[in-house]
């Protein structure tokens, strides 16, 4: 642990670095909503999605949403479009989330509860509970999902939330998961916690979004859920190098949905995610993390 430590400490001026070199995008809701609308003109789905920093104003963020939303109702149905709510900056206002939802349910688009801290695991379920029995119906077309929650695969806890996902026929988003639990006894393994959650939740929710970078991971996901009774989709983030995982797509034929974050945090998620993941910094491939987000845009398009 102290060797990984030390590693982050020596790593930190470089990713600090890099982060001064390179501004960062999408910054800002227009730029977020112009790469999804770039997305959907070559067929792909998209979800969106505001890193916050403390501070923001809960009521600009509903605005900044409602007005994402309103921006792609013409969506169609091949390149579905949802939100994604990160429940801590809206306070875990009952009526904040309740106003999001409702312009997103007209105009067609899901909405998404996003994980955060070990902690706020309980009040986001909550949050997601109060949101959907207030729309009882929305999640009750035939065919169709309306709500879904992130459930992080290095939690133990999460077997017991998939439970609940599951009653609730909510569609679930896989990861990993950046934030550790509250003591080490909840924790496990995040590969080995993936596939059990994949085994628990296929054929028993309407969408399973297997949303890593882990090529191998993911692959085993996918041969474990086609053909059981559950979409499966490769969910991957806007701005990290996703090659190998557009190659998984083609050759597994399960379609890929797009995250795309903006923010002035992205930079900060960035240095965090790094120093967590040291590792990763001898692997990506920094050409593509530093091209422009057309450069990216037309990689994406260009491969599927």
């Amino acid at each position: 642990m102290k060797s990984v430590d030390f590693l982050k400490e020596q790593l930190k001026p470089l990713v600090y670095g890099l982060g001064n070199l390179y501004r960062i995008s999408p910054k800002n809701l227009s730029e977020g909503v112009d790469v999804c609308r770039a997305l959907h003109h070559g067929g792909i789905p998209s979800t969106l999605g505001k890193f916050s920093k403390g501070g923001d104003d809960p009521l600009q963020i509903v605005r900044e949403y409602q007005l994402a939303s309103d921006t792609l109702k013409s969506t169609s149905a091949e390149t579905r479009f949802y939100l994604s709510l990160k429940p801590p900056a809206l306070n875990f206002n009952p009526e904040h989330a309740a106003a999001i939802v409702a312009t997103a349910l007209q105009n067609g688009h899901g909405v998404h509860f996003d994980s955060h801290d070990y902690s706020l695991t309980d009040p986001t379920l909550r949050l997601l509970e109060q949101t959907m029995d207030r729309n009882l119906s929305a999640n009750a077309q035939a065919g169709s999902w309306r709500f879904s929650l992130t459930l992080p695969s290095r939690w133990k806890r999460s077997i017991g939330d998939a439970e609940w996902v599951a009653k609730r026929g909510v569609r679930a988003r896989l990861v990993k998961g950046e934030f550790k639990a509250d003591s080490s006894s909840d924790e496990t393994d995040p590969k080995k916690g993936f596939l059990a959650l994949i085994d628990r939740l296929v054929g028993t929710v309407p969408e399973i979004a297997v949303a890593t970078h882990d090529y191998a991971l993911a692959r085993e996901a996918i041969a474990r859920s086609k053909g059981r009774g559950s979409s499966i989709v490769l969910e991957v983030l806007f701005g990290i190098p996703i090659g190998k995982m557009l190659s998984l797509s083609k050759e597994t034929g399960v379609p890929i949905t797009v995250y795309v974050p903006y923010g002035d945090s992205l930079l900060l998620y960035g240095i965090r995610h790094f120093l967590t993941n040291p590792h990763k910094l001898l692997k990506l491939d920094f050409p593509e993390i530093v091209a422009s987000p057309k450069t990216k845009l037309e990689k994406i398009v260009s491969s599927l």
